[in-house]
């Protein structure tokens, strides 16, 4: 993609809007990875893993809409196509992620949340997204990334006995 401006959108400071609600959407996943642990009923542990790939997916889904908006913005030509066409994959993921069983469904949302932090983080210097908006992220990300992989790792564990 080619650089759109030489200057970054905005300033180095993540609005507090953005950090706390931010952080406010990984308190689903923190309990998603701590519940299949700490539930001894095996039938809830699991509906509590399955709810943290739901939601998950639903989150994907949400950064494949930025993704969109950002597409919408000074793109032109085969960019702005492009823009939109990788728009609707991470919601496509998403999809495809509660189709598969539990391990695969979450190794494929954490494959497509690197996937979009990178992308994300690619716009950042290209000039089409702030420059808070990296370092947000990758934290966001990386947080989400390590409450899916305990969510996996515990829902092997307590579903195998």
């Amino acid at each position: 993609m080619t650089i759109l401006s030489d200057q970054p959108i905005g300033n180095e400071t993540a609005p507090l809007a953005a950090v706390v609600i931010g952080w406010a959407g990984v308190v689903p996943f923190v309990v998603g990875a701590i519940g299949p642990m700490a539930i001894a009923d095996i039938g809830v542990a699991a509906f509590i893993a399955f709810a943290t790939s739901v939601y998950g997916a639903l989150v994907l889904s949400f950064l494949g809409g930025i993704r969109w908006g950002m597409a919408m913005g000074p793109l032109y030509g085969s960019e702005r196509t492009q823009g939109f066409v990788i728009s609707v994959l991470p919601p496509l993921a998403a999809w495809v992620s509660l189709i598969l069983s539990g391990f695969e469904g979450q190794a494929l949302l954490i494959v497509a949340f690197l996937l979009q932090a990178w992308l994300d983080v690619r716009a950042v210097g290209e000039g089409r997204a702030p420059v808070w908006f990296a370092p947000l992220r990758i934290r966001l990300t990386a947080a989400a990334v390590v409450a899916l992989v305990v969510t996996a790792i515990a829902e092997m564990v307590v579903l195998s006995g």
